[in-house]
C-alpha cells in the first residue's frame, strides 16, 4: 500500500504558511527544522527558511519547505481536493482558505448531491472542497 503527501515549496513564505494552514485547519505542526539547524551551511539560503516541515490535521498531512535558493513558481496544474462529510465545516475550511486569496469556484450545491467550491489561497495553492449532501 502507498500513501501519497503534498510536498508544497514557498520560497520564504514557509512559516507564515505553517501558520496560516494551522488557523484554518487547527491540527498541529508535527516537525519543523530550519536550514539554521542543518549540520553544514548551504550556500545562497537564508538560514531562517523553512528546510522541512510536517503539518497534521483532521487525517490531512502536509509537508513543506521554502526550498533553495531558486524561487518557486505558482503552479496551475494541481489542486489540493478535499473529500467532506460536514456541511458547516466545509462552508469554515473554504472562508478561512479564501483570506486573502480568491474564490475561483463558489461553494454552491451540484446536480450529483453534492456541494463544491474551489479557492486558491494567499500562497497560491488551489483548493477542491468536495462535500456530499446526506440523502
Amino acid at each position: 500500500m502507498f500513501q501519497m503527501t503534498p510536498y508544497l515549496f514557498f520560497s520564504g513564505r514557509g512559516r507564515a504558511a505553517l501558520d496560516f494552514y494551522q488557523t484554518c485547519f487547527g491540527g498541529e505542526i508535527t516537525s519543523i527544522q530550519y536550514y539554521r539547524d542543518a549540520p553544514q551551511v548551504i550556500p545562497g539560503v537564508d538560514p531562517n527558511w523553512v528546510m522541512h516541515a510536517e503539518f497534521e490535521a483532521f487525517g490531512l498531512k502536509l509537508m513543506m519547505s521554502d526550498g533553495l535558493a531558486q524561487k518557486a513558481r505558482q503552479g496551475n496544474t494541481v489542486s489540493l481536493a478535499l473529500s467532506l462529510t460536514d456541511l458547516d465545516l466545509q462552508t469554515r475550511l473554504f472562508d478561512r482558505l479564501s483570506k486573502g486569496g480568491y474564490v475561483m469556484v463558489p461553494l454552491a450545491d451540484t446536480a450529483l448531491g453534492a456541494r463544491f467550491g474551489k479557492v486558491e489561497d494567499k500562497f497560491g495553492i488551489r483548493w477542491m472542497l468536495h462535500c456530499e449532501r446526506v440523502r
